[in-house]
């Protein structure tokens, strides 16, 4: 009997060191969540299997975080060796404490990793320590950071853009033209209402301003253009359509109808740039669209000598989860939000031109127009939205592409100008707010969306899939009865528990029938 454990346990440590040498050249996890969200994705493996030269990354990291910030340190240990094994041995990291030593503090400082105070309850004590969370990238004299990893949602995607900022040659450009982008703050100074979104920006590409009137650089391929409320001039029509004609991308972000929700009135907007687009085969109808799936806004109530703020729902803030999940820029975006957006004609495309609408409002929304733009809160206080709103879904956005004719063909004042372009994109959204600072641009997936369609109009569409990794939102519908709800919710509530007590019934049941066994062996 002695022999024949002897011999078992042999056996068992056999089987591990052979599994663990096998560890070394070999990886494989495995992932049941879907999307194989704990796994390096496609774009990831690709981006560091095509390294040439010797990455280091230095992970500085306190010893001794708190349990809420461990969880982070283990999780990107776990992911920077996934990039390892598939490096190819390329890619070394290591794991550094500066606080350890001073050298390794201006080590730290010197790469651009700082500490950050946290307000930490240890012990029964609050107390504030200083840690670090950073990452350092270093490649051919060239370095990248990320400063502070705050939580373990997207950091996958930020280490690979990271890697692909380091090893390529040149980033791509992008032109933006937003002419009313700039606000006064409160003592007057100018103020780009578009910070979120330049930043983003810039960590993908070279951005540059643009007022279109001198021709684009011809070594940008790709445009955003947003915010217009007015007329361009002539020469900025006619050097955006050259734009488009020798091959560039363009997408806009642009209000039809302009609304406030503070003033609760709305007006058409009277530019030149709507007739410009309908030569592309692009319509805009001037209206908003209401939708029962909907934001708040907080409106002021009187109670004595009390003013309150109570939330109620505003159906010109549509809460978007209709998408059209063929297209890459958003197939996998669950949800995002608007604001007085309008519709697009989705009969009135060009010949020549392919048109794939992106996102659709629900099938609770309503159409209102012109000239007298009901808007008003109180028109939709106290109602119930989805019979109200009774008209279909309505496009919001979507990419025309293809071969687009020119606006200015045959005009004998540009006689030198192209008169068709080849392979070109339209990204058209109509709504300018989304953004915006102080709107649309708060909302993660708005950017997320807004960057997916730089890349698809720029032709690079190897970060889409991996900036919405992990993004998933799952409302209950609209129309749901409120027995329904409270049915969902104590299930919800319950059903974990039940499951968790079975399973610990199995488990309880199959230790004891082994128990058994064994003992009757033995005796």
């Amino acid at each position: 009997m002695k022999k024949s454990l002897l011999i078992n346990v042999v056996v068992i440590l056999a089987i591990i060191i052979f599994v663990n040498m096998l560890s070394v050249t070999m990886f494989k996890r495995l992932d049941f969540s879907k999307g194989k969200l704990y796994s390096l994705s496609d774009t990831s493996k690709e981006t560091v299997k095509a390294i040439d030269d010797r990455i280091v990354i230095k992970a500085y990291f306190s010893e001794n975080l708190p349990p809420q910030y461990a969880d982070a340190r283990r999780y990107t240990e776990d992911l920077l060796a996934e990039y390892q094994v598939y490096s190819k041995g390329k890619l070394r990291f290591e794991f550094i404490d500066p606080a350890s030593a001073e050298d390794l503090k201006a080590e730290a400082t010197k790469n651009m990793i700082h500490p950050v105070q946290m307000q930490i309850n240890e012990n029964d004590k609050m107390e504030i320590r200083e840690i670090y969370m950073g990452l350092a990238f270093l490649y051919q004299g060239k370095s990248e950071t990320i400063p502070l990893v705050q939580k373990t949602q997207g950091l996958e995607y930020d280490i690979t853009l990271k890697l692909k900022n380091l090893v390529s040659d040149e980033q791509k450009k992008v032109a933006v033209f937003k002419p009313e982008s700039i606000q006064r703050d409160m003592f007057g100074r100018p103020k780009d209402n578009y910070g979120t979104l330049n930043a983003l920006i810039n960590e993908n590409y070279t951005m540059e301003d643009v007022d279109l009137e001198s021709p684009i650089d011809s070594s940008i391929r790709t445009m955003l253009v947003t915010g217009i409320n007015d007329s361009l001039t002539t020469n900025q029509l006619y050097n955006l359509d050259q734009f488009i004609m020798n091959g560039g991308s363009v997408a806009f972000y642009q209000d039809r109808v302009k609304a406030s929700v503070q003033t609760q009135q709305a007006e058409e907007i009277n530019s030149n740039i709507f007739d410009f687009l309908a030569g592309y085969g692009i319509k805009v109808h001037s209206n908003v669209v209401a939708d029962a799936e909907c934001g708040q806004v907080n409106i002021s109530r009187r109670q004595g000598f009390f003013t309150t703020q109570t939330p109620v729902k505003y159906p010109f803030i549509p809460i978007l989860t209709n998408f059209n999940m063929e297209n890459s820029i958003v197939k996998n975006i669950d949800v995002m939000t608007l604001i007085f957006a309008s519709e697009l004609d989705t009969t009135y495309v060009a010949e020549g031109i392919n048109f794939q609408p992106l996102i659709y409002t629900s099938k609770h929304s309503k159409r209102i127009g012109a000239p007298r733009f009901d808007i008003a809160i109180n028109s939709y206080m106290n109602k119930d939205l989805n019979v109200m709103l009774n008209e279909g879904p309505a496009c919001v956005a979507g990419v025309y592409s293809g071969s687009f004719k020119s606006n200015f063909a045959g005009n004998s004042n540009f006689p030198n100008g192209k008169n068709e372009s080849v392979g070109s994109h339209i990204i058209y959204v109509a709504d300018t707010d989304i953004l915006l600072d102080n709107a649309g641009a708060g909302t993660k997936t708005n950017m997320e969306f807004a960057l997916n369609s730089l890349d698809y109009i720029s032709g690079d569409a190897s970060l889409i899939d991996l900036r919405s990794r992990g993004t998933e939102y799952k409302p209950l519908k609209a129309d749901i009865t409120a027995k329904q709800r409270k049915m969902i919710k104590w299930t919800n509530i319950l059903l974990p528990s039940f499951i968790l007590m079975l399973v610990g019934l199995v488990v309880s049941r199959v230790y004891a029938n082994k128990k058994k066994m064994l003992e009757a062996m033995y005796e």
